[in-house]
């Protein structure tokens, strides 16, 4: 737990946009799409634990608390281990996806230079969900190997009754169905501690627009594909690479919504996200952390009315966002932890004729205590 301070320094410039308004943000700077009304001091909690109930089970929590996504359960699992390699949980179980090391206690960001960790685009992809897993482990040689697969049902018991990918189509939409499946492979070399992992998730989902003017079926898949690579250079210095690669498919139906409505489109949204960052261990209390990153959105939507044969193929629009971040992490002892982390983004955002660019820079400082 703790509390976050931000100095955010954000400016626009536009290019050519009849539309453009000054209250367009940056993607990824932390006042960007935030769940609670964003203040520059905030305070944060993340809970993690881990129990032995009996010599082959176990319960598992993770939960976390801060205005960038508000509150969170993450992760609360029961673990049967059927044998030293082979087991299974049940519960709210952590799609383990990404790298996002929001639970780990000595994480050297105040903010990760990965999009996928902190954005809310990327929400349906990180955290868990309802659901059950089966996973197991060998060491095959100096490679310790470890796979997992489950199915996911994020509406079970209310967990999260309004995900539908990022989008909502309308105020009053209604999700019907929501169904995941997904797997990840997880190598490790016992001799030279390289790392790597390969993670696939796969949603099906539909839902009911209610207003009396839109009266509509929409269905939506989504497709993400995560690989990563983490190594050691020296003893002090290590880096890590992370690649996402995300295609969402939306198409909805109506008979009696207009054309450039909330329905009666189809849609393509493809996410692109790339991070390099560099870690650097300066002694046992000091950890320097240097990070580069790229997200890209692009968005395609094509609208129709059927009953008055009607047609629009709206222009593709599209968000490309790099960041540069560099962060400073000292442990003062007995649980007490600060990070001093400064982030440069740049954002370019619209379509052919339409378009304008964003650029900030903000500085931040995290007081924290581990219990």
């Amino acid at each position: 737990m703790g509390v976050d301070t931000w100095k955010l320094n954000p400016s626009v410039s536009k290019d050519s946009d009849p539309g453009f308004s000054e209250e367009n943000t940056n993607l990824l700077l932390p006042n960007a799409a935030t769940t609670w009304s964003y203040k520059n001091v905030s305070p944060f909690i993340t809970v993690t634990g881990n129990t032995q109930l009996t010599n082959t089970t176990s319960f598992a929590l993770n939960a976390r608390a801060d205005q960038t996504v508000g509150m969170r359960l993450d992760e609360a699992s029961f673990q049967y281990n059927l044998s030293p390699s082979l087991g299974a949980r049940l519960g709210v179980v952590n799609y383990k996806t990404s790298w996002c090391r929001t639970y780990e206690p000595n994480n050297g960001w105040m903010r990760e230079i990965e999009a996928i960790c902190v954005t809310p685009q990327f929400r349906d992809v990180t955290g868990g969900a309802p659901g059950a897993q089966i996973f197991a482990s060998d060491t095959v040689g100096d490679y310790l190997l470890q796979g997992q697969v489950g199915i996911y049902r994020p509406l079970e018991f209310n967990y999260a009754p309004k995900e539908y990918g990022n989008l909502i189509p309308s105020k009053g939409f209604e999700v019907k169905t929501n169904r995941k499946a997904g797997f990840n492979i997880n190598v490790l070399n016992l001799q030279t501690a390289v790392e790597m992992r390969l993670s696939y998730l796969r949603a099906n989902q539909s839902g009911y627009l209610t207003e009396s003017n839109l009266k509509g079926d929409s269905r939506q898949t989504s497709d993400m594909w995560y690989w990563a690579i983490g190594s050691p250079i020296t003893p002090q210095l290590s880096l890590r690479l992370t690649q996402l690669l995300q295609s969402q498919q939306s198409d909805c139906r109506s008979d009696i919504a207009v054309l450039g409505s909330a329905c009666n489109l189809e849609l393509e949204l493809l996410k692109n996200s790339t991070a390099l960052e560099f870690a650097y261990r300066i002694n046992g209390v000091n950890l320097l952390s240097v990070g580069v990153s790229r997200t890209k959105f692009d968005l395609s939507q094509d609208f129709y009315n059927p009953a008055r044969d009607q047609h629009a193929k709206a222009r593709p629009f599209y968000i490309n966002t790099q960041q540069v971040a560099a962060a400073w992490r000292h442990d003062w002892g007995k649980g007490l932890f600060s990070i001093v982390q400064f982030i440069q983004s740049n954002q370019k955002n619209g379509s052919s004729g339409q378009n304008f660019a964003s650029h900030g820079n903000a500085v931040g400082l995290r007081l924290g205590y581990q219990f």
